[in-house]
């Protein structure tokens, strides 16, 4: 997209507001770089797994032939596209919660880190909030048993893989109370009962969060498929549908992971509590940024696929509730049914990225298949939504 403005002043506060939005880069022109769709005319399901990256050239905010800007108003058509996803324009100002390179930075800073300081926080009593020599400060988890680390640090890779990026940075630390690492809160550890030698898990910890409630559309479109009307899409603010775009990455990585100790579990208690819905959300945060942060993810994949007979119905409900999707996502569930083998790409990045991943362990052959199941379930449920949309 190029505007032409004459007056540098302008130029300037554009290039900084666009900037500053994050929906445009700066190379001497204004330019926004956004995802399309190719339509196949023999069959609209197949825009799904047709997604093309394209560079839209817009003279005065003419795009596809229709006046757009930042100013517009939202509507259905400049907020969902092809019936099943949210705009490109809309997705372009979702911007990436933890950035790769940061990540990469804070996993090799905290592995070897001096713990100086180990206290009571972060969720529940078995976790505690670390502070390390510098000043970082992280999340420690020791889980009841060892699954729970594991499924931790597994539903951390897979959100990589499907290129969800609202999980907080994580490491695995081995409890060697000899080590410079832990040394300093030796008597914090021997007090709390944790084994030496236990791998536990290191996730950053973000202050200044708050509780997160169920979207209202949500809560009223529990197996029917999250529809937008125009109307309804017109009375939304640009924050909301952010917000709501986040949302539908949760639903499919808590079907994904079969994590029952987040959404699912409010959908099981109304069976006895009318008003669970308009408490806040288990284990999610949201930032002042207005990201949604997706924590505590100890019951996803191993413990969460143990136990799949009691909650399978629930997350049906889940992940029946939501019909659009952003597109980078549906590409990787794509890629990853086509591969026929998820849990083996899942492992592999998990190993390339922990050096205790060996000693952790690994998925099971049974837990390997019903992680490719429900990817292929979740494919499956994305086709049926263009069919229903």
């Amino acid at each position: 997209m190029r505007f032409e403005i004459m007056n540098a002043g302008k130029i300037q506060l554009c290039a900084s507001l666009c900037m500053w939005l994050g929906i445009v880069t700066w190379t001497g022109n204004v330019k926004f770089h956004l995802w399309s769709v190719f339509v196949q005319h023999s069959s609209e399901r197949d825009v799904v797994f047709s997604v093309l990256n394209e560079q839209l050239n817009v003279s005065k905010g003419l795009r596809d032939g229709k006046t757009f800007s930042i100013r517009s108003p939202v509507t259905r058509n400049n907020a969902i596209e092809h019936r099943v996803f949210w705009s490109a324009w809309l997705d372009s100002l979702s911007t990436r919660v933890f950035g790769v390179e940061h990540e990469r930075t804070w996993r090799e800073q905290v592995r070897d880190a001096r713990v100086v300081v180990l206290e009571a926080g972060c969720g529940r009593p078995t976790n505690r909030l670390a502070t390390f020599a510098d000043g970082t400060r992280a999340c420690v988890r020791y889980g009841i048993d060892a699954d729970q680390v594991l499924g931790e640090t597994l539903s951390y890779y897979l959100a990589e893989l499907l290129g969800i990026s609202n999980l907080p940075p994580l490491a695995l630390s081995k409890l060697n109370l000899s080590s410079e690492q832990w040394a300093s809160v030796r008597g914090n550890i021997e007090a709390l009962e944790w084994s030496p030698n236990a791998i536990v898990s290191l996730t950053e910890f973000i202050p200044n969060v708050t509780g997160v409630f169920i979207p209202l559309h949500l809560r009223k479109q529990q197996g029917g498929g999250l529809q937008l009307s125009p109307e309804t899409i017109s009375n939304m603010t640009v924050t909301y549908l952010v917000e709501l775009m986040q949302w539908s990455d949760l639903i499919m990585f808590d079907y994904l992971t079969a994590n029952f100790d987040r959404i699912v579990s409010h959908i099981f208690s109304l069976q006895w509590d009318a008003r669970v819905m308009e408490r806040t959300t288990n284990n999610l945060l949201k930032t002042i940024n207005g990201h949604l942060l997706f924590i505590d993810n100890e019951a996803g994949i191993v413990h969460g696929y143990r136990v799949l007979d009691l909650w399978e119905r629930y997350h049906r409900l889940l992940l029946g509730s939501s019909c659009i999707f952003r597109r980078s996502t549906v590409r990787r569930i794509s890629e990853m049914m086509r591969s026929g083998d998820s849990a083996k790409l899942l492992c592999e990045l998990y190993r390339a990225r922990e050096p205790l991943a060996r000693e952790l362990g690994s998925l099971s052959q049974e837990h390997a298949l019903t992680l490719q199941n429900r990817i292929d379930v979740v494919y499956k449920h994305i086709q049926q939504c263009t069919e229903i949309m």
